[in-house]
């Protein structure tokens, strides 16, 4: 006598054998160097479509080389002419860093700086990218002063004009971190009108807009120790040869040495209180 087992209502063969989906795949979390990028290439756009990024470090440096340039940039047989050209690209570098720095700020307002923190990034990557990207906005600053200069007469090789702009685009360091600094320790739009009080400050005290030695002697002594007025002057030497101003290597050193520290400081305390 045999013993049929009940089949289950419904079931014509043998029983399915269960499907269990593929466990998912997670991959490493990425780098520090990928993050550090991920944010300089955020705070690069960011800084670029700012209209007053626009206005203040392309439109007014080159407004104002054609000025001067048309009033006195024929003095010394064309060469004032240079002299204008570097210091106007000094001055739209000098606010095309102190933008970028400032950008900090509004990633502090908006909540970005926190979900980077959770996400993993250290004040070190924070800071990082953020000299990155401000060393970035820099060079459309310098280059549309330069390329200007080039199309209305300033007459220099090309081997001395790119030296011109490597040492402007590297002595602008410590105005990076001027930027960084305010947006660090400034809150809302306080931090943006920093920025344009200082720009302007070291525009002038640095000898930038007229020459240092039309002030009094006291500015004269004070603009000295700005490092604007030696990367001018740096900028002239790879013109137009001389001696090098060492004295001005010593100070934009001293400058960045000195900021880097308050940076570091600031930003360890600004991500700290993200985390909060």
């Amino acid at each position: 006598m045999s013993t049929a087992t009940p089949a289950t209502a419904g079931q014509t063969g043998p029983a399915a054998p269960a499907v269990t989906a593929p466990p998912r795949t997670v991959g490493p979390p990425p780098s520090a160097l990928r993050r550090t990028l991920r944010y300089a290439g955020h705070t690069t756009r960011m800084t670029v479509t700012n209209i007053f990024f626009m206005l203040f470090t392309i439109a007014l440096p080159v407004g104002m080389y054609l000025l001067f340039g048309m009033l006195i940039g024929e003095q010394d047989g064309g060469q004032v002419r240079g002299l204008i050209m570097v210091n106007m690209a000094a001055y739209g570098g000098l606010g095309a860093a102190v933008t970028a720095g400032t950008q900090v700020q509004e990633d502090q307002r908006n909540g970005f700086l926190r979900q980077l923190i959770v996400a993993g990034m250290s004040p070190r990557t924070f800071l990082v990218g953020s000299v990155i990207a401000a060393s970035a906005v820099i060079v459309p600053a310098l280059a549309a002063v330069v390329a200007v200069g080039v199309v209305t007469g300033v007459d220099v090789g090309p081997l001395p004009l790119l030296a011109t702009l490597v040492v402007l685009w590297l002595g602008l360091l410590p105005t990076i971190l001027i930027g960084l600094v305010l947006g660090m320790v400034l809150k809302g739009g306080a931090a943006m009108a920093g920025g344009v009080v200082t720009m302007m400050a070291m525009a002038i005290l640095g000898g930038l807009w007229m020459p240092l030695e039309m002030f009094p002697d006291w500015m004269q002594t004070l603009g000295r120790f700005i490092p604007t007025y030696w990367i001018s002057r740096l900028g002239e030497w790879t013109m137009y040869g001389g001696d090098l101003p060492a004295t001005g290597l010593l100070v934009i050193g001293a400058w960045t040495l000195v900021l880097a520290t308050v940076t570091a400081v600031s930003m360890s305390r600004a991500v700290g209180l993200s985390r909060r």
